[in-house]
């Protein structure tokens, strides 16, 4: 089509049906948008209620599981007259195909004051002689020494430093470690269940009990 051939009010009559093909297009989006946002409501809410109705079974069951636990800790110390590891429990059925796991996560933390027991073993180190047997000893030493990504020590490589304070026998390097250890301050952050099945080859499948661990 020549516009520049049509007559005006051909042209008119064109420019009429273009507006109001672009007025209809823009009010079938509008429509459409909020199509979407009655659909996203109803999507949201529905799902939502599920959701809660989910978290509150979920919170019931954890809080059973829990209590009936407590009850088999308890026998156990009565029965083997020992207190219990209380961060984590495992019980499993007597074929080993079924086990349960339970117990409290914990942060580790530290006080201030672990800085001055962390300066304490190194100057230990620098008092020792310069000698292969004092390198490999300050290699191990400073690499139970560092910190992880969050800036703490991790609890079990202090355990490991006291058992070589023990050996070395030496004072400063001992009272190093005590400040140390002195400094500890777990924080506990939340509990947890895990569920470990074995199949027909026994192998072990994990229960996801959380949404982000299901496929």
């Amino acid at each position: 089509m020549d516009y520049e051939k049509l007559t005006e009010k051909e042209k008119a009559e064109l420019r009429a049906k273009l507006e109001a093909e672009d007025k209809a297009k823009k009010q079938k989006q509008q429509e459409d948008r909020e199509t979407y946002k009655t659909l996203t409501d109803k999507f949201v809410t529905t799902n939502i209620k599920k959701l809660q109705n989910l978290s509150s079974q979920m919170m019931q069951v954890k809080q059973e599981v829990f209590r009936d636990a407590d009850l088999l800790i308890n026998m156990k110390d009565e029965l083997f007259k020992t207190k219990v590891d209380r961060r984590s429990n495992t019980f499993t059925t007597q074929d080993g195909l079924m086990s349960i796991t339970l117990g409290n996560r914990v942060n580790e933390g530290w006080d201030d004051t672990v800085n001055a027991g962390i300066a304490k073993v190194k100057d230990y180190l620098a008092s020792l002689a310069k000698d292969d047997d004092t390198a490999a000893l300050v290699e191990t030493v400073m690499g139970l020494l560092a910190k992880d990504r969050k800036g703490n020590l991790k609890a079990s490589k202090v355990l490991e430093l006291e058992k070589l304070a023990q050996k070395k026998q030496d004072e400063m390097f001992l009272d190093g470690i005590a400040i140390i250890r002195a400094a500890y301050r777990p924080e506990p952050s939340c509990q947890f269940i895990e569920v470990t099945l074995k199949d027909e080859n026994c192998n072990e499948i994990k229960l996801p009990l959380s949404l982000a661990a299901m496929k």
